[in-house]
């Protein structure tokens, strides 16, 4: 699925340098039509629409193809922690990330069971570990440095609710059980999105959420984030996720000025 376009889980992300403007030529998107809230008119329409997108983003990648030298491409690979937190952990980040805003939007509760997919520097695990105090925070990222990395920040803040676990691109290797998942900045890197987010589903207890938070296809050019080449639209990532037995409860555009927040449910 995409694979022209999206690589392996690679951890919270954030934009690095000046994005490329869209090739000549290019037409801008629309958004497909909604026809209602159900209905085979409406499904039809989303199915247009996310494979119509996979053809065009396929196309804007091989354009982007060598975008590396301006520091986010679809093999970006997080290898040294150190140098990364500098990037995810800076006062830059919170005032458009808002991560105490999009944890409060999560609704925990104290004894939940709440994963951080592709945590990277556990920007977002440390925050969720003080909302769950009597729960545990499962953080899950492909890079062994970036895992080996959260659990000595949780141990330095004192966080014991922190259990690391180093996941595959395809599957991240996470316990049962889980109430919530949560992944930032991380869903256009995915690979194979039907096979991870299918171990997501079967992972998350039955009525348990999913939340995506990633960059809208819309945002400024000069936004952080990834090109838009490399940018997935919110509808698009609720229609596949639905596909995969979720159920769509809500998308949230407004409390980010660069992204999404998309809320999918696995049902009861």
């Amino acid at each position: 699925m995409r694979n022209a376009v999206i690589a392996a889980i690679a951890g919270a992300l954030l934009g690095c340098g000046q994005t490329p403007a869209p090739p000549s030529g290019h037409a801008p998107k629309t958004m497909p039509e909604k026809t209602g809230s159900h209905g085979h008119d409406e499904e039809a329409s989303k199915e247009r629409a996310y494979h119509a997108q996979e053809h065009e983003e396929a196309a804007e990648a091989h354009a982007y193809a060598d975008h590396r030298g301006r520091g986010h491409h679809k093999h970006h690979r997080f290898t040294n922690a150190a140098e990364w937190t500098a990037q995810f952990d800076s006062p830059e980040r919170a005032a458009w990330q808002k991560p105490d805003e999009v944890v409060a939007a999560l609704k925990l509760t104290p004894a939940m069971t709440v994963a951080d997919l592709g945590a990277g520097t556990g920007y977002f695990t440390v925050r969720l570990a003080r909302a769950v105090p009597q729960g545990q925070v499962v953080a899950n990222d492909l890079e062994p440095d970036m895992v080996k990395w959260i659990g000595e920040r949780a141990a330095k803040e004192g966080l014991g609710n922190v259990v690391t676990v180093a996941g595959a691109a395809t599957d991240p290797k996470l316990p049962e059980g889980l109430d919530v998942a949560l992944m930032v900045d991380t869903y256009h890197h995915i690979d194979e999105p039907s096979q991870f987010f299918g171990k997501v589903r079967d992972a998350l207890k039955p009525g348990g959420l999913l939340v995506i938070v990633d960059f809208k296809k819309d945002a400024p050019e000069d936004a952080p984030g990834p090109p838009a080449a490399m940018r997935v639209d919110d509808a698009i990532v609720a229609a596949h996720l639905q596909k995969l037995g979720f159920t769509h409860e809500r998308t949230d555009r407004e409390l980010l000025p660069y992204q999404y927040l998309v809320f999918m449910r696995k049902p009861g």
